[in-house]
């Protein structure tokens, strides 16, 4: 394993950008707790892994390039609400599956399924990329995330992922868990490469199926 904060993955000195995200919530699914607590219990022990706290679990939907945070005015942020509220209003709440838990060569990642086509997690996806374009423009959805995933813990420094994905199979059981989505939350994130994190400020929480039934 490998740091992931690589200079080539770094954003220029005070720069945030905005982001969609699906958020765990660790009070409703306790089996997604209980999993995530495992799953920490391993990489608390392996020094070239910096686990992701709980308030910092997200799984990326869609990153907004092309400008940053700051570059974005009030009223495109407006804009940019309306279209995924209006996007996201008749797709209805959902349940995706958690894990397994895989370490890659930069961190440490669970799966998230339903990103087939017509499964949920793609649907909320196509959706979301698509407000985004018709609000900010093509250039603003240049980043693609498919496969989703909750990224458990980032690299910092060289390391054999392969005996972490061994400690994680045989210690993280059981290995699946359901996270129940409800909710997309558009953020304005900024990156710690001291910490290796990603943190956020709240800008707007969109429900699922908000829309006339």
């Amino acid at each position: 394993m490998e740091r992931f904060l690589t200079p080539a993955r770094l954003w220029p000195a005070g720069v945030t950008r905005l982001h969609v995200y699906l958020l765990p919530d660790l009070t409703v699914d306790a089996g997604l707790a209980g999993l995530l607590s495992r799953c920490r219990a391993v990489l608390d022990t392996v020094p070239f892994v910096a686990a992701v706290p709980d308030p910092w679990l997200h799984a990326t939907v869609q990153m907004i390039t092309g400008r940053a945070a700051a570059q974005i005015s009030t009223h495109e942020r407006q804009r940019l609400v309306a279209a995924l509220t209006a996007a996201l209003a008749d797709v209805p709440a959902c349940s995706l599956t958690v894990g397994s838990v895989m370490a890659s060569a930069s961190g440490v990642v669970a799966d998230m399924d339903g990103d087939l086509p017509g499964e949920p997690f793609h649907e909320i996806y196509l959706r979301c990329r698509q407000a985004i374009a018709d609000a900010l423009g093509p250039d603003a959805i240049a980043y693609e995330t498919l496969p989703p995933h909750l990224t458990l813990g980032y690299g910092i420094a060289p390391g054999d992922s392969g005996t972490v994905q061994s400690a994680l199979r045989r210690q993280v059981r059981p290995s699946h868990a359901t996270m129940t989505v409800r909710q997309v939350h558009l953020l304005d994130v900024v990156q710690d490469a001291d910490r290796s994190q990603y943190r956020w400020t709240p800008v707007a929480r969109i429900p699922l199926g908000a829309g006339p039934r």
